[in-house]
């Protein structure tokens, strides 16, 4: 590797992030005088980016980010997920894998377990440790969904990543690099053999990683923490960034019934980064994540990973993944129509244009592909979809716990306090019956579904709902949402009945303000998809297409053979011929 005349870990914050964030155009590479074979090919995720963000802020965007992709690569404006659970962990896999989750078996970001009784996150594997070690200071959250102490691997993941094909095509002398904020889009993208994957610890505000893939961090990795590159924007407000735009009028109000205020940063701007602490800490780390700034640490990182990697300048393709999670929990916090959302996007488009400066630097134009997509979209405030005229709202939690029991008991023997629940979990679209006591009063399994199913669908905010019987027997051709349900089934992970909400509507319960994604409608499917660079044809395209054609694009780009179980196959005509 090349070595560097001055460390990064001599450098200040202020320093490092001043450098990492650099404008590359002036040293761009030139193109090479023949289309040829990428040398490197790069996926950016950005976590909660509707599609219809790229339209309806495309005149406020520069020349060399989204646009640059837009106008010089091909643009997909009609790519959907084709299943119903529309989580992130769900779309990382797919993008990952090319198959849906019925196949991969990632069916959202944590599923019940019948067998352990409680909560599975996606990525969770005990055997395995945070890379470095935890202080037992740092970890400030007890919870089941909590990765700070790294007990995690992609062996959850059932279907071939396209970074193992990649691997298995190159002799395993391709490098492949996955990065993230979370560590459930670094793991589900970099497959099974990473040569780096790394997230960010929230508690400490350094990135980590786990011993599945090494027992401790890369050098330049080692470097980059000491630096403190987190703590950057500690004490610093997040303001507009371009005060020059009536942000009122290309998003609406800056305060909005329904929106949330993040973590103590407030309902409206400017946004303190500070998490109410007097130094950072695990609060600042988290209000840096639910803030663009986090998409700035990481693009940081990313170069220094293309930089030291060497990425792209081997004599086989190398693939770097890069999942940009800030724009999710702003979009979770003050909603999709609103002006954070806005201006994170208007910062997700300097967040591309320095990644793709930094390419062209690094490899040079014409030598990588990249793809940009996103994993879901996301839900409007049921207050902003109710001010339009559309029927929305909150459901209260209790219709699918207490009440769903309720109906149970009376349809099926009575309850008392002896009696278990007879709906043992609800974990995101699905309810769990509890088995035991179903065999205890010798009752049909199917005949229960089919009871709990059809009560749902009578409840207010709920579309419909589809039984474990229906899904495993696949008798819901012609239904165009029973379809995308059964694109979500995996047998091992889900439980008997999913309900499916009404379009605009949320379940309740605590969560009384912000927003959330999962369904199978259209603001939760639809997200770009963007191919640009080696041998592309530009254009926009206006054909139907599911994001996980990703690894097929990669592979036919590449001229290898795509992921094995990839069931979506590139876009027709997509490039020149070589």
């Amino acid at each position: 590797m090349a070595i560097r005349c001055c460390s990064w870990s001599a450098l200040p914050a202020a320093a490092l992030l001043a450098v990492a964030l650099a404008d590359d155009s002036s040293r761009a590479a030139d193109p090479p005088a023949e289309a040829a074979r990428p040398r490197l090919v790069v996926m950016v995720v950005f976590d909660q980016l509707r599609a219809d963000y790229l339209t309806r802020w495309e005149k406020q965007f520069g020349d060399g980010g989204f646009r640059r992709l837009e106008q010089d690569g091909a643009w997909f404006q009609n790519c959907h997920y084709d299943f119903a659970g529309t989580w992130t962990g769900a779309g990382h896999a797919s993008l990952s894998t090319g198959c849906s989750p019925a196949k991969h078996g990632i069916v959202g970001n944590e599923w019940y377990g019948r067998a352990a009784g409680k909560s599975v996150y996606c990525v969770a594997a005990d055997r395995y440790d945070r890379v470095p070690p935890a202080a037992p200071s740092d970890v400030k959250v007890k919870d089941e969904k909590k990765r700070a102490n790294g007990k995690v691997s992609p062996e959850t993941l059932r279907a071939v990543a396209f970074a193992d094909a990649l691997k298995n095509a190159t002799g395993g002398k391709a490098r492949v690099v996955s990065l993230s904020f979370k560590d459930r889009a670094a793991i589900l993208l970099g497959g099974k053999t990473p040569d780096a994957c790394y997230w960010l610890d929230t508690d400490t505000g350094e990135f980590v990683t786990s011993t599945y893939y090494r027992d401790r961090l890369h050098p330049w990795v080692e470097a980059f923490n000491r630096g403190r590159p987190a703590d950057h924007w500690f004490g610093k407000d997040w303001t507009r960034l371009r005060p020059d735009l009536d942000y009122d009028k290309l998003a609406g109000p800056d305060d909005v019934s329904g929106e949330g205020v993040g973590i103590k940063q407030g309902r409206t701007f400017p946004h303190p980064m500070s998490g109410g602490l007097k130094e950072p800490g695990a609060a600042y780390y988290q209000a840096l994540y639910t803030s663009p700034f986090g998409n700035d640490l990481l693009l940081a990182l990313a170069k220094e990973a293309i930089d030291k990697e060497e990425l792209g300048k081997g004599d086989v393709p190398d693939f770097l993944s890069v999942s940009f999670t800030s724009n999710d929990p702003v979009g979770h916090v003050w909603g999709p129509d609103s002006q954070e959302v806005l201006d994170t996007t208007l910062r997700s488009d300097l967040a591309v244009k320095g990644l793709l400066d930094h390419l062209d630097a690094k490899v040079g134009k014409g030598r990588y592909l990249l793809v940009l997509s996103a994993d879901h979209g996301v839900c409007p405030l049921p207050g902003i979809s109710k001010a339009q005229g559309k029927e929305a709202g909150r459901i209260p939690a209790e219709t699918f716990t207490r009440k769903a029991d309720e109906f149970l008991a009376g349809e099926f023997g009575g309850k008392d306090e002896k009696t278990p629940r007879w709906v043992e979990a609800v974990s995101n679209e699905w309810l769990f019956l509890n088995q035991k006591l179903l065999r205890d009063r010798s009752l049909d399994a199917a005949k229960v579904e089919e009871a709990l199913a059809g009560w749902l669908k009578d409840q207010p905010g709920v579309l419909t709902a589809y039984t474990r019987t229906q899904l495993t027997n696949g008798t819901l051709k012609g239904d165009a949402i029973g379809e995308r349900a059964v694109r979500s089934f995996y047998a091992d992970r889900c439980g008997d009945v999913m309900v499916v909400l009404k379009p605009y509507h949320l379940i309740g319960g605590e969560f009384k303000t912000g927003t959330t994604h999962g369904s199978p409608h259209p603001y939760d499917t639809h997200v770009p998809l963007l191919v640009y660079g080696a041998g592309v044809k530009t254009g926009v395209r206006r054909e139907e297409l599911s994001p996980a054609a990703t690894p097929a694009v990669f592979a036919e780009a590449l001229g290898i053979k795509p992921p094995a179980d990839a069931a979506t196959p590139a876009p027709k005509d997509l490039f020149e011929k070589r």
